[in-house]
This record gives C-alpha cells, sequence and structure tokens, in this order.
C-alpha cells in the first residue's frame, strides 16, 4: 500500500483529514484491484480508514485489513458486520468530520465522483476544502521501479499478442474480426485484459485517429493501425503499429517519417526537459517531410493505472519531465480519404535519456 504518500499530502497542505473517492486513485494506494464504491479517509496522526461495501468488506478485511480500519457500509441493517455503516454515507462522512472539529479537509475534486461533490457541499460552512487531486496526480506520475515492470509486462503481452497475430494473417478478415483476434490473444497472454478499447483501421479508415473497427475487410493494399494495450495486474500498455501492405510510396515515406519521428522525439526525453519539447522536435521532423499538417494531436501522455495519466507531451504545457514518468510517444500523418499513419511507443524518463520499453520495432513488416 502507499497511504504513506497520501499522508505527506496531510503534511504538506496542513490538512486535518483527506477523503479519496476516484477509483483509480484508491486503487493506487490501498493496491486492491477493483476498488469500485469503495474511499479513503485518512486522518492525521490516525489509522487510515477504508470504507467500502458490505459486499466487498471481507475481501477487503482479508487483504488490507491488519494495517487499516476497513469500515462496511450500507442502506439497511445487516447482522454480523462490526462497525456498520448504515445510510447515506456522504452524510455520515459529512458529520464524522464536522464532530471531529476539522477545519481543513482534502479532497480528490478533479474527477468529482457525486460522493466528493455531496462531502465538499456538506462541509463548505464547517470546513475549508482542499483539492488534492493535482498532488495526487503528481504522485502517481512518478512511477515506482515495481510499477514500471508491471508496465514492461503488460507491453510484452501486448507485443507477443501482435506478433502472434501477424503470424496468423490479418488479410481477408474484417477490422472487428481482427480487433477480437487480438484481444484474445493478449487475453490467453495473461492480461487481465484490454486497457482500452483496441483500434483496427484500414484503408481510408486508418486516416481517423479515433477510429473504431467496422465490418471493412482488410486487403492486400492497404495501410492498416493497430493501437492496443494490454492490462497486467491493473497497470496499462500502450502501443500503436501501422502496416503498409501494399506498395503506396507515399504512405511508405510517410511510415519513415513518423518512425524518425519517434526516435527523434525520443532522444530528447530525460530528467528537467519541458514536457512540450519532444512534441516540438517530432513536428520539426515532419516538416521536413512536408507533413507537419497532418500531426492533428498531441505527442504522448503518461501511461500507468489509467491509459492517460499526467504529464502530457503537447505544444503549449508547462510541465517538466521527471525521472520515472512513463509517456507515450505517438506521431501520426492522417490524411484525409487516403491513409493515417500512427507509430507508438512506451519510454521510461531517465536522468540522462530515456528508455524504451518496446522490444518490437517500429516498422513492422507482415
Amino acid at each position: 500500500m502507499r497511504l504513506g504518500k497520501l499522508g505527506k499530502i496531510i503534511d504538506e497542505l496542513n490538512l486535518d483529514a483527506v477523503l479519496v473517492t476516484y477509483e483509480w486513485n484508491v486503487l493506487y494506494y490501498i493496491g486492491v484491484p477493483r476498488p469500485g464504491g469503495t474511499f479513503i479517509l485518512y486522518e492525521k496522526g490516525e489509522i487510515p480508514k477504508i470504507l467500502t461495501p458490505a459486499l466487498d468488506f471481507w475481501r477487503l478485511s482479508d487483504e488490507i485489513g491488519e494495517r487499516v480500519e476497513v469500515l462496511p457500509y450500507t442502506t439497511y441493517e445487516l447482522p454480523g458486520f462490526p462497525k456498520l455503516i448504515k445510510g447515506r454515507l456522504s452524510e455520515w462522512i459529512s458529520k464524522y468530520l464536522s464532530d471531529s472539529g476539522y477545519g481543513r479537509v482534502g479532497l480528490d475534486l478533479s474527477h468529482a465522483t457525486p460522493l466528493a461533490r455531496e462531502v465538499s457541499e456538506r462541509l463548505k460552512n464547517h470546513a475549508v476544502v482542499e483539492d488534492i487531486s493535482p498532488r495526487i496526480s503528481t504522485q502517481r506520475s512518478l512511477k515506482e521501479p515495481e510499477e514500471i515492470e508491471l508496465i514492461r509486462q503488460a507491453l510484452k503481452i501486448s507485443e507477443d499478442s501482435f506478433i502472434k497475430l501477424l503470424e496468423e494473417g490479418v488479410v481477408g478478415l474484417s477490422e472487428r474480426e481482427v480487433a477480437a483476434k487480438l484481444d484474445s490473444h493478449m487475453r490467453l497472454g495473461g492480461a487481465d485484459g484490454t486497457a482500452f478499447e483496441t483500434i483496427v483501421a484500414s484503408g481510408s479508415n486508418s486516416a481517423y485517429p479515433h477510429a473504431y473497427p467496422t465490418s471493412r475487410k482488410i486487403g492486400l493494399g492497404d495501410v492498416v493501425v493497430f493501437d492496443f494495450g494490454a492490462k497486467f495486474m491493473s497497470y496499462c500498455s500502450d502501443i500503436t503499429r501501422t502496416l503498409v501492405l501494399g506498395t503506396d510510396e507515399e504512405a511508405k515515406k510517410a511510415l519513415e517519417a513518423v518512425s524518425e519521428a519517434v526516435s527523434t522525439a525520443t532522444d530528447v526525453i530525460r530528467d528537467g526537459v519541458k514536457s512540450s519539447e519532444p512534441d516540438s522536435v517530432a513536428r520539426g521532423v515532419l516538416r521536413r517531410y512536408g507533413l507537419e499538417n497532418y500531426f492533428i494531436h498531441s505527442l504522448g501522455h503518461g501511461v500507468g493505472l489509467e491509459v492517460h495519466e499526467k504529464p502530457r507531451l503537447a505544444q503549449g504545457i508547462d510541465e517538466t519531465l521527471v525521472e520515472g514518468m512513463v509517456v507515450t510517444v505517438e506521431p501520426g500523418v492522417y490524411i484525409h480519404n487516403k491513409f493515417g499513419i500512427r507509430l507508438e511507443n512506451l519510454v521510461v524518463v531517465r536522468k540522462n535519456k530515456a528508455e524504451t520499453l518496446n522490444k518490437l520495432s517500429l516498422i513492422t513488416s507482415v
């Protein structure tokens, strides 16, 4: 568990207590999968309280109960549950905090869960409510070695599954069929599931950055974009590869340009660099190829428990990259009614240079 990090936020902001309600933040701090409906109430100098639905009480008690106080809640009476919280949870929390005389309370408000909103509203006349979301996002962005290893494993499952898919062949299959096979390979390869809905986009569909698999059959001569990622032990991976199945020289040149943009942008990623710099470098590469205007999104984002986390690698973003961050590098070129090319690697920010987690080459042949 990482509840000690939550204690640091209490100390840094001089808070009396914090309430964490966003599911992925709760998972980050307690380390128990699928914590939906579970919340953390951490008071300064006290044993953290884990508030969980009665149906999950015994699971959480067995997994983490010795280090925290697990309290079940429900809207009706249930025999056999110690310290049962009965009734509306927001009312119980608000009354508990008010009765404790706490003057400064932290909530993770950026994702605005109903519970956080209700508690914030109820406390406004009793305490100063501080949004601790930025502090949590920063903590989550700095990956511990074991987190990086889980992301690495998730990525390995993704790449192994993609190689298996290509060995079986994709020509003649619909985008939906290919996406289903890739998802199945990831599951059978050890994944908890997928980090997001798999994209397989062929032909002119590949020019849509957020395409979705359709009934279109993949043919010889197509450009095909695969954007996918396995999830392993709750941690995400994110990878994109593009196949040029035909002899389209324009598409092949664009593929080479995007590959160069990935490599060149990765070369400037290191501790202390502004997060906008790799984006600018990638655009500079595509500008030399006359393709900059077809790059219509930011270069990358953090990856962890969620597939989109802090930081953002984008123009106009004044964040500093810090050692331990895991980010995507994913430039793309999208020419409407023709084709799209995107390549994406996962890299770790290190002190002197980035560490690329991918083993699969950027340009892949069938």
